[in-house]
């Protein structure tokens, strides 16, 4: 039994090294760096090899005290630190995105994933892999770039456009509906018919022209650019209502006139998208627009009582209207929460922020 035990024991001794050895090949073919840290400190205690192929640095430097903080980028320095403390208060498992500087000069960006041990409560070790993700950043960057320069080549497009059939086409409307006036003026006192359909011409006419210029200011409306967000927003909110026979609530607080022109063009088309929507489809009677600007953020706030829908299968989520809300909200870094049951309503709450924030979040399979 004694000669069993001790061969079993090599058999298992045996079968653990060669996991092992498998995995350090893995890892030595990859851009992942395993490490261990002090969770207090934020000293490693253990770096894999593979941290000076990808970064540059050997393996011993980076146990050097504040190695890791110092060699964060100084944009994304704080912030890292900061969501970090702030994860290890609670959760077990969390991911950020960060990027560190090479020895170079490179910059590096790298997807750490994080876990945690705790004693009595407390963090008090942490390890994970840093991954380096700068090829998928570049590849978001370019697609990103690609995507604004396609975003604002149709909002230009739509500004020629609605300038055309403001300046022009809804010239000539009026100068038609002038001259049916003059035509109907010049008939015989007897022509009482005629007159009548002259009047009926030129009332066509000018409904023509009204529409022309609701489609100009739905295009691109000229408010937007000379007094900004909430004006032109509050205009939009009493157009849609009176021509829907709706009630709009259109709310501001401590909004400035001044706003970057890409976050003032997204939230002023994602609203116009939400109310389209709602007004559309909800079946509501009323609509509730919220307008609000922090130190650190802008939000928008679109909700309505109507018959509501199941975010998780409608095709509203999916459809081009969703998608290019989606688009605009990333060139910006701002995010989107949709909250919806049947028959309870639909809030669509948007948030962009006034500064650039650092890509973090908690890993999906999070425990706390």
């Amino acid at each position: 039994v004694s000669h069993d035990n001790i061969t079993l024991e090599k058999l298992a001794n045996t079968s653990l090294m060669r996991d092992k050895e498998r995995l350090q090949r893995l890892l030595d073919t990859t851009n992942i760096i395993p490490w261990e840290a002090c969770a207090k400190s934020r000293i490693l205690t253990h770096v894999g090899e593979q941290a000076e192929q990808m970064l540059g640095y050997p393996a011993q430097v980076w146990l050097e005290p504040d190695f890791w903080i110092s060699h964060i980028h100084p944009d994304d320095r704080e912030t890292t630190l900061a969501r970090s403390a702030e994860f290890l208060k609670s959760a077990n498992q969390f991911q950020y995105e960060y990027r560190m500087i090479a020895a170079n000069g490179r910059i590096v960006w790298i997807n750490d994933i994080v876990s945690v041990e705790r004693e009595g409560g407390k963090a008090s070790r942490i390890h994970g892999f840093m991954i380096d993700v700068t090829e998928r950043k570049q590849s978001e960057n370019t697609l990103t770039l690609l995507s604004g320069r396609l975003i604002t080549a149709q909002e230009e497009e739509r500004k020629r456009i609605a300038r055309e059939l403001h300046d022009d086409l809804n010239q000539r409307m009026a100068l038609l509906s002038i001259e049916l006036e003059q035509v109907g003026q010049m008939l015989p006192d007897n022509a009482d018919g005629l007159a009548e359909r002259v009047k009926g011409v030129q009332k066509k006419a000018i409904g023509i022209s009204t529409e022309i210029h609701r489609m100009s200011y739905k295009l691109h409306p000229s408010k937007l650019d000379h007094l900004g967000l909430a004006p032109a927003l509050k205009s939009f909110c009493a157009e849609l209502a009176e021509s829907r026979g709706l009630t709009i609530d259109f709310r501001h607080e401590g909004f400035p006139a001044a706003l970057p022109r890409n976050t003032t063009l997204c939230l002023f088309r994602i609203a116009q998208e939400a109310l389209q929507n709602a007004a559309k489809h909800s079946g509501a009677s009323k609509i509730t627009v919220h307008l609000t600007k922090s130190d650190e953020n802008v939000a928008l706030v679109v909700s309505d009582a109507g018959q509501g829908f199941d975010v998780d299968s409608n095709k509203m989520t999916t459809g081009l209207g969703f998608i290019s809300m989606k688009e605009r909200l990333r060139l910006v870094a701002g995010t989107i929460d949709i909250k919806s049951k049947q028959w309870t309503g639909t809030q669509i709450s948007v948030s962009v922020p006034l500064k650039n924030v650092l890509s973090l979040r908690p890993a999906l399979s999070q425990d706390s």
